[in-house]
């Protein structure tokens, strides 16, 4: 696949570069990749990232999913004891 480096990039088109990449959770090269097929008439689909409220229902979905290890109660795995305090 070819390579394309670019100087003297202006610093506010960087910027705006950066902050789209940012937006979008990804590099900037990918960034700067839908930049060019857009501005030259072949864009693509941007892949859909999972918002933050979509990850973490699936890591959810996930966790219920695993085997319970360890029967003890959450102070028993901490180490309170009746009272309330540490051992």
């Amino acid at each position: 696949m070819p390579t394309l480096v670019l100087r003297n990039v202006p610093d506010e088109l960087y910027g705006r570069l950066k902050q789209a990449a940012a937006d979008h959770r990804c590099s900037i090269a990918q960034e700067a990749i839908v930049a060019l097929q857009s501005g030259l008439g072949g864009a693509r689909d941007r892949p859909r990232w999972p918002s933050v409220a979509e990850s973490l229902a699936w890591l959810k979905a996930e966790v219920w999913t695993l085997p319970v290890l360890d029967r003890r109660s959450e102070d028993e795995i901490l180490g309170y004891n009746a009272d309330g305090h540490c051992d």
